[in-house]
């Protein structure tokens, strides 16, 4: 379950998860939710431990070269106070973490894109225990893959469009990437999509905008799989949303278990409903096309009720479904949000509630003209603030005269036992009773603990002080709760040791084609290292490139271009591309055992590739990208056939024609669609042109350099590789 604070910490809890996620102030995938310091970190931790609930710290942006010192004093920080794992994303790091903390546990994030059984070897091989795999896989397809890591996937809450740490949108366009967990969400924008000079009309604008994926309908599916851990989205989200997402999952678990029928409650649904949903699919995992809501990026909330008449001072609200003074709801088409601060009957009588089937009314202070539907978006519940679960222990208690008072705590997995410093003693006057000495015990109502069976086993006409069985019942049960909190596996620290890397230095210049006129040309110019990615172009004198979701595909070319960590693992020796994330010397260093040259990631800037490339001691191949427009992501979903042919055996990707997302600037992005894999690529409309610095590179020791073509023509080419070729 994800918190952001501490309130979603104890909603989860309180509701039910087994696990938590989080994130420090740095390095974390949600750069904008509160997240935790280094103090509230130990105390989330401790009070995890505490209710035996794992606790997952999110590490899992790209790192910069400057930052390694920092975030490995980080990891070491959080590997001595005890969490459970780590979710990473940067294979250098990963690499770096598993060698010099051997015991700490590593969850690969879907940032990896985790996406085939080549992948779950490359992890494997890196010292991976658990792999989130991408949402762009169907549950069966990931219940079929064999391996030993454990297999966590999303099952609620919001959905990434692009294939996960491959979306370069926000960073390309705001400086703010969603590999270092600033993502902006160009997806939830509006956009108008073109086939040529024409626009194609939609149903609404937010062409790139999911649905929330949920499986309370396919869960039993889910509990039937081999799936490890189920994994909920929503570290900035609020802790009423973590709560009743907590508690759904968990009945649903609960009852599975029990062998009951899977049920929820209509009125928890409703209430999950109102709190957070851009309305549901059930994504690719479920198989679900209905996958997109095009008409709001927003939060849609619960249909509680209709307009049926509005003035310039009142709106008249017939309603299906109780709704509370201070609630805060949406008139659905005209989009507009208001609280409820004053609610009305229609005696104009303020009141606190309107129950299903009555006539409510509201001041029109929003100048509502029209009859509308009335979402509720913000419902009035209230969740403990404090945890109130409990953990059941057996206690006995031994009371024998001449001997210390004993007592002895245990939990499933711990046993503790106390004796008195005083002794018993045979009573002179008035004995300490059986049930004084139980009324004295059971009072735990102010710790954690929960006693579920006591055992008393006391000698006639006995006297011990109350004050002394009331500090030793506190000193047994302060311990066992210290015991808990302090559960930690081993810390261990060795020495990273760089491994000796050979490569035979290469220096040239590549150029990824997408035309045949393009190809021509550079063949004309003597272009060694041609790229290409349709299989209709391809030679054996050229390097194919290999599309990022490359589940069932071999090739059989001489030279590839490799897009991902799968393919690095099932096409060793060949060219590493800039998707595989390359910022710093661990990755590249990691990464060169596979490939024999390495493009480095395009949201590196100069500074940082110069710090990659001082720091690398094996001096090897690297390739930077000089000029081009960078693909921004790379979705499954494809708008050309959902919004044109209506989700029909779709061929526009092969009917000659250009299809264009325009948005709020008039920017155009080129689609462009993989019939072989059925997926589309939204590419950048500004290039990156950086030729007038390849002396600065060549100065650091980069030699090979690569432009990166779209719809260039054959003129534009020529001159682009003389521009180059001056600095040679």
């Amino acid at each position: 379950m994800p918190v952001g604070n501490k309130e979603s910490l104890i909603s989860a809890i309180n509701y039910g998860a087994d696990a938590i996620y989080l994130g420090g102030k740095k390095f974390g995938a949600r750069a904008f939710a509160s997240n935790f310091s280094y103090e509230e970190l130990e105390e989330a931790t401790k009070l995890c431990h505490l209710y035996n609930v794992k606790i997952y710290v999110t590490v899992n942006t790209l790192v910069y070269e400057n930052e390694i010192d920092e975030v490995v004093d980080y990891i070491r920080y959080l590997h001595k106070i005890g969490v459970d794992a780590l979710i990473m994303q940067d294979v250098g790091l990963i690499n770096l973490t598993h060698q010099m903390f051997p015991n700490l546990e590593i969850h690969a994030s879907t940032q990896m894109h985790n996406h085939s059984s080549e992948s779950l070897n490359f992890l494997k091989n890196l010292g991976v225990k658990r792999v989130v795999f991408a949402r762009e896989l169907p549950l069966d397809y990931i219940n079929n893959i064999e391996t030993d890591l454990e297999k966590e996937v999303f099952i609620h809450g919001s959905l990434c469009i692009s294939y996960s740490g491959e979306c370069l949108f926000s960073s390309r366009l705001l400086g703010r990437s969603g590999n270092r967990g600033e993502c902006a969400g160009m997806c939830r924008l509006p956009y108008e999509l073109y086939e040529d000079d024409k626009r194609v009309i939609t149903d609404g604008d937010y062409l790139l905008s999911p649905k929330d994926l949920s499986s309370i309908d396919n869960f039993k599916k889910l509990l039937d799989s081999n799936i490890f851990c189920f994994k909920i989205e929503g570290r900035m989200k609020s802790p009423l949303y973590v709560a009743y997402t907590t508690k759904i999952y968990r009945t649903l678990i609960d009852k599975y278990e029990r062998g009951e029928e899977l049920k929820i409650k209509k009125e928890d649904l409703e209430t999950l409903e109102s709190i957070f949903t851009r309305g549901y699919t059930g994504g690719f995992l479920h198989q679900d096309k209905d996958l997109m809501n095009v008409k709001s990026p927003n939060h849609i909330g619960l249909k509680i009720g209709e307009v049926i008449d509005v003035n310039n001072h009142k709106i008249a609200i017939k309603l299906n479904h109780d709704l509370y003074q201070f609630s805060g709801v949406r008139f659905k088409n005209t989009n507009i949000g208001i609280n409820i601060n004053f609610l009305y009957d229609k005696k104009d009588n303020l009141i606190n509630r309107g129950k299903k089937g009555d006539i409510v009314y509201l001041d029109n202070f929003i100048n509502l003209k029209d009859k509308d539907e009335v979402m509720l978006t913000s419902p009035i519940i209230n969740i403990p603030k404090e945890i109130i679960k409990k953990i059941p222990i057996k206690m006995e208690v031994k009371v024998k005269i001449n001997e210390p008072l004993k007592i002895k705590v245990r939990d499933k997995e711990n046993e503790i036992e106390l004796l008195s410093e005083v002794l018993v003693e045979k009573a002179k006057s008035a004995p300490v009773s059986e049930d004084r000495i139980k009324e004295a015990i059971e009072k735990v109502g102010d710790t954690p603990f929960i006693i579920e069976s006591l055992k008393i086993d006391v000698d006639n006409n006995i006297f011990i002080p109350i004050g002394v069985i009331n500090r030793l019942r506190k000193d047994v049960l302060d311990k066992l709760k210290k015991v808990r909190e302090d559960k930690k596996i081993y810390f261990e620290e060795k020495e990273y040791k760089e491994e000796k890397i050979d490569k035979e230095m290469s220096e040239g210049l590549s150029v990824h084609v997408r035309t045949k006129e393009q190809l021509l040309t550079c063949q004309k110019l003597n272009i060694k290292n041609i790229i290409v990615d349709d299989p209709k172009l391809m030679s054996d004198n050229l390097i194919y490139r290999i599309p990022r979701d490359n589940i069932h595909h071999n090739y059989n070319y001489k030279r590839l271009l490799v897009t991902d960590y799968a393919s690095l693992d099932k096409y060793p020796h060949n060219y590493g591309d800039y998707p595989l994330n390359v910022t710093n010397h661990y990755t590249l260093d990691y990464l060169s055992k596979y490939a024999s040259m390495i493009t480095l990631s395009v949201e590196n800037d100069s500074d940082n590739i110069k710090n990659i490339i001082l720091n690398d001691k094996n001096n090897l191949n690297v390739e930077v990208v000089i000029y081009g427009n960078i693909e921004l992501m790379i979705m499954k979903y494809c708008p050309i056939n959902a919004i044109v042919n209506k989700d029909k055996v779709c061929h526009a990707c092969e009917n000659n024609h250009n299809y264009y997302l325009k948005d709020r600037n008039k920017e155009k992005y080129k689609l462009i669609n993989n019939p072989l894999t059925h997926s589309t690529v939204i590419m950048d409309y500004k290039k990156i042109d950086l030729i007038k610095d390849i002396p600065i590179y060549k100065k650091m020791g980069i030699n090979n350099f690569r432009l990166e073509l779209l719809e260039e023509t054959s003129k534009e080419v020529e001159d682009l590789i003389e521009r180059v070729r001056m600095y040679e």
